[in-house]
């Protein structure tokens, strides 16, 4: 599970976090942006 995308695991997830909170301010979505985050935690828990 370690190493899924050419920039490693972590890099992924800074980038990915650092997208989806740009857009949660951009948008006031907090609420559906923290349902999805949730939800990917959720897969990637049921999958390691």
């Amino acid at each position: 599970m370690g190493d899924l995308v050419p920039g490693g695991y972590l890099f992924t997830h800074i980038i990915f976090w650092t997208v989806v909170a740009m857009v949660a301010v951009g948008t006031n979505a907090a609420a559906i942006i923290l349902s999805v985050g949730l939800g990917i935690l959720a897969l990637e828990s049921l999958k390691s």
